[in-house]
């Protein structure tokens, strides 16, 4: 007899509940990080240019400002842990000067998280936008500059 396909879910979901979690070591290393951290950025990437699409009328949804600036500075918040040691290597756009000078890169991750937070809060109160979007775009360029394979 055939399982329904909801019920296969729910094995699923409850084997992987059931499974002892990574040891930090093991999730550093384990080679979807680099691609979870893809996907990440591309998130926050695809965020910054909606608000710039709404900001530049190109769309008329100035209601979607919040969510967008919210979910970017959500993802900010998430951003110093997506570079843990052990998760560059050749089929990534983080250079190894991520890990080999982690302070820097930890002060311009924080001039990052700032800078979208300040973004939600303006988007929150009405402010100006426009120095607050171009200080997000300044932070993300910091490290990119430094830190990323172009």
């Amino acid at each position: 007899m055939r399982m329904p396909n909801s019920s296969l879910a729910c094995i699923a979901l409850l084997t992987f509940l059931a499974s002892p979690p990574l040891t930090a070591d093991e999730a550093a290393n384990h080679e979807g990080a680099a691609k979870y951290r893809h996907h990440t950025m591309h998130a926050i990437g695809g965020h910054m240019q909606a608000i710039a699409d709404i900001l530049r009328r190109h769309v008329p949804h100035t209601d979607h400002l919040p969510i967008h600036a919210g979910a970017l500075a959500a993802l900010a918040e998430i951003t110093p842990t997506l570079f843990p040691p052990g998760s560059g290597g050749p089929n990534t756009e983080a250079l190894p000067a991520i890990w080999e000078n982690p302070e820097d890169f930890a002060k311009r991750v924080s001039a990052f998280r700032e800078a979208a937070a300040n973004l939600n809060d303006v988007v929150g109160v009405g402010g100006a936008l426009g120095p607050a979007v171009k200080r997000v775009g300044q932070a993300c360029k910091g490290c990119h500059d430094d830190y990323r394979a172009e």
